[in-house]
């Protein structure tokens, strides 16, 4: 070959693997919205209980939404990816999360709210598995593991920006504005997108939806399958109630501070987890031996660290104690996705792994929705006194709701316990 066309190769390659990066970014960039838009309700929940007069029931029902909406998609996801391709995927997803979004900042009452934030988490649900499969498409083999492990830490910066940031916005221009604002980043991305991302040549797949819920089912059947799930399951409602639902009202009651103030801790929250999520990655790989042990363990430690969160210690020790506490949460939570991955992966194998996937979202997704109006009522209830009418607004919630918070989401964890016990069996065949 000559000089100039060698050349020639050299720049179409080049740009090639920009363009790839390029649309990498924008649906990264998606990942992260939809990570913020999962956590969100922390940060405008004391305005949200104030504009339209609730309380934390009006909360819990805002959060529901959002997992009842993510729980719905979850099934389809997979094949919608295969059959459609990740371009007509992603800008459909950008486009009704961005509609979403705007819908839910001019939202005037909460039936509005809820189908608002139904239609953001639908949108928001196909982000994760067209990142997956951009990066299987566009990247070699030996760029898989990092560039996957990049894209989960990408939902991380949005999950940050969802703390003190959001917070402080909310605070200074309302939380109907960042909303606003949310709708025209996530448009504008979608824009971008529909630029780079190259068109898919999708060949037509032999799957059916009705073919991956007869998987489902199939897998369902499998105790140690069923283990996974409660594993995954207790895992996400949990770390999602503390650190996406209640993480912010929690701190800014037990120290009388702004919403901005109290968004510290989580904003440490978020860093452990990314640093979790690979860190103790590989010690999960040195844990293959032992994966059920290895759960069991973590699930207990992040009950211990959950329960010094109780309201007498965290008013005793104070502001610093909480976020350093906060951060090694989100460390031991960082650490429990790589073992229930593995798990997965090793119980469907790497034929099924998706329909695992599908199974412990979707019974996460479904745990999380239920357990949210419990949650709301409970804490309602005892922080009313004897006799007394249910206050809206921030001060419904008192310490003893908090710490009713603490105790539901300890008994939501029990499950991380007794899903490895279930796996066991299995586990240890396949090693």
């Amino acid at each position: 070959m000559s000089m100039p066309g060698l050349q020639a190769v050299l720049a179409a390659r080049h740009r090639s693997g920009d363009r790839a990066y390029l649309a990498w970014t924008t649906v990264a960039i998606a990942y992260a919205i939809a990570f913020l838009q999962r956590v969100s309700p922390q940060s405008v929940s004391l305005s949200f209980m104030s504009d339209f007069s609730t309380d934390a029931s009006g909360v819990a029902m805002l959060a529901s939404s959002y997992f009842w909406g993510y729980t719905l998609m979850q099934i389809p996801a997979g094949l919608l990816v295969d059959r459609y391709g990740v371009r007509r995927v992603v800008l459909f997803s950008m486009a009704v999360s961005s509609l979403g979004s705007a819908a839910f900042a001019l939202a005037p009452n909460l039936l509005d709210v809820f189908a608002a934030r139904l239609i953001v988490a639908c949108g928001d649900a196909l982000v994760f598995t067209a990142l997956l499969k951009l990066v299987a498409l566009s990247f070699r083999d030996e760029r898989f593991g990092v560039m996957s492990g990049i894209s989960q830490v990408s939902g991380y910066v949005g999950g940050v920006m969802a703390t003190t940031p959001l917070a402080a916005a909310v605070t200074g221009y309302g939380w109907r504005a960042c909303f606003v604002f949310i709708a025209c980043v996530g448009a504008a991305n979608l824009g971008f997108a529909g630029i780079v991302i190259k068109p898919d040549q999708v060949a037509r797949t032999t799957k059916t939806l009705g073919g991956v819920l007869a998987a489902s089912l199939t897998a369902l059947s499998q105790p140690a399958n069923w283990g996974c799930a409660m594993s995954f399951a207790s895992h996400f409602a949990v770390m999602t109630t503390l650190s996406g639902v209640w993480g912010i009202p929690m701190v800014a009651h037990f120290f009388n501070i702004s919403p901005s103030a109290a968004g510290t801790p989580l904003l440490a929250f978020m860093i452990g987890n990314a640093i979790g999520s690979i860190g103790l990655g590989h010690v999960a790989d040195r844990a293959a031996a032992a994966l059920d042990t290895a759960l069991i363990r973590i699930c207990l430690l992040r009950m211990i660290l959950m329960a010094m969160l109780l309201p007498p210690v965290a008013h005793a020790l104070g502001l610093f104690y909480v976020t350093v506490l906060f951060a090694a949460i989100g460390l031991v939570a960082g650490g429990t996705v790589p073992l229930v991955l593995k798990c997965t992966k090793r119980l469907y194998t790497a034929d099924l792994i998706g329909v695992g996937a599908s199974v412990n979202t979707t019974a996460a997704g479904i745990f999380a929705g239920l357990a949210q109006p419990i949650i709301g009522f409970a804490m309602v209830l005892v922080s009313r006194p004897a006799g007394t009418a249910i206050a809206n607004g921030p001060a419904s919630v008192s310490d003893a709701g908090y710490g009713t918070l603490i105790a539901i989401l300890l008994l939501m964890s029990l499950p991380g316990i007794a899903g490895p016990l279930l796996m066991r069996s299995k586990l240890m065949v396949q090693k």
